[in-house]
């Protein structure tokens, strides 16, 4: 069973169509997010799960109930509903806004048990904002709002909550904030949220549901939704999907046009491995140099990533070392470079002969993104590689702590 179960339905605002033949579930426990470009029907879908809208055709389900056959208290007590934001025309304090959410269960003429009082403290307590129980709800900032609002909802202890772009207009900390407090929730409620943010809907999403004009696209794991082609059909954009590599979520890099004024002469010839050069690739294409890579294997990420943007890439197999062909073309591409970029990439015996071909070659400018340290370069040589490293210093390559110093000074040097 189920606890939110979306047959097939139809919504119309008048004569126009906003969803069509839309079907999908929840599980239990679950953060399920709605992703989709403006007007697609995001917000629709949210008001058809919560009765503001009912749907043409078709059924909402509640633990395989019909969300028609809830009276107002049920359903209150079955559902939560978390908006962007909401204009609170009264001078409420923050305790009676999220005594409101007891609302379901004290009757009409009844007043709050000392129950409702501790549900109240504790969903205060859970959202960060018992501090600010007795100030009033007009006087605190749009996070702190948005805080008061998330335990409003709690305090109504549904077991499922519905959050409409929640954290769409609130500052980095503050959704991160508030994110990290929805998943702590997971496993006893069900979650649905719209998603503006794509990043933050692969991030805290167990699943995504993809719309495109009124109809579902996809629905999957993030990893499965989240893709170059889905993101150019749905979105238009051109678009890297990386995997991050602490949370192995994927994450999005939009590809931008380059500026008119990028000269095609000025190339650059990377070194890299493991996933550390993906960044600086992106961004010398985005700058519009001529790049090329390698010696790379065909298994890694940064070739991957250089191949996704057309990047040139000299390869070799997968857990081989570097063949005297390939070193060949990787001297060519040094010699053809303007410049050369080493990344702290992990050195071992199969890769060593990346570096230790350019230790003979220092007649142009060769950059170190290594934050300046040679311990950053991982060495599994014995101490070989790490002695190359150093030598390449010694002899005039410039050590750099960030992407955006590699690209001032190749800005300078071509």
């Amino acid at each position: 069973m189920k606890p939110v179960e979306i047959i097939n339905i139809d919504v119309s605002y008048g004569a126009k169509k906003i969803l069509e033949a839309i079907s999908f579930y929840a599980d239990r426990g679950e953060i399920l997010g709605i992703i989709g470009p403006n007007g697609s029907g995001k917000t629709t879908l949210l008001k058809a799960m919560s009765r503001i809208v009912a749907p043409d055709s078709g059924e909402v389900r509640l633990n395989d109930r019909s969300l028609k056959s809830f009276d107002v208290r049920d359903l209150a007590q079955q559902i939560a509903v978390v908006p962007q934001d909401i204009l609170i025309g009264f001078d409420y304090t923050v305790r009676e806004i999220v005594m409101m959410g007891r609302h379901p269960y004290i009757g009409r003429l009844a007043s709050e048990t000392a129950r409702d009082l501790e549900i109240c403290d504790r969903a205060m307590h859970l959202a960060n904002v018992a501090h600010l129980a007795g100030s009033s709800v007009r006087e605190i900032s749009g996070g702190e709002r948005q805080r008061v609002l998330i335990a409003r909802a709690l305090a109504q202890e549904p077991k499922i909550l519905l959050l409409d772009e929640a954290t769409s207009n609130l500052d980095i900390s503050h959704q991160v904030e508030i994110l990290n407090l929805i998943r702590s929730l997971t496993g006893k409620i069900t979650v649905i949220s719209v998603f503006h943010d794509l990043n933050l809907a692969a991030c805290y999403c167990d699943r995504l549901i993809m719309l495109k004009e009124k109809r579902v696209v996809t629905v999957g794991k993030p990893g499965e939704v989240l893709t170059r082609e889905a993101l150019k059909t749905v979105y238009g954009i051109d678009a890297l999907v990386k995997l991050h590599p602490m949370t192995g979520k994927p994450y999005i890099l939009p590809l931008y046009e380059h500026t008119a004024e990028c000269r095609s002469e000025r190339s650059v010839h990377v070194v890299c491995g493991g996933g550390t050069g993906s960044d600086l690739l992106y961004a010398l294409h985005k700058e519009g140099f001529r790049v090329s890579a390698g010696v790379l294997t065909l298994l890694d990420t940064d070739y991957a990533v250089a191949t996704a943007l057309g990047i040139p890439c000299i390869t070799e197999a997968p857990f081989s070392a570097i063949s005297p062909g390939a070193r060949s073309e990787l001297e060519r591409c040094i010699d053809a470079a303007h410049a050369v970029v080493v990344t702290a990439m992990p050195i071992g015996r199969g890769n060593i002969e990346n570096i230790r071909t350019l230790a003979h070659r220092q007649d142009k400018p060769m950059i170190l993104l290594n934050n300046g340290n040679t311990r950053s370069f991982q060495d599994f040589t014995g101490g070989e590689a790490e002695g190359i490293i150093r030598r390449l210093l010694d002899q005039g390559a410039v050590a750099a702590e960030r992407i955006d110093q590699v690209m001032q000074i190749l800005r300078e040097a071509t």
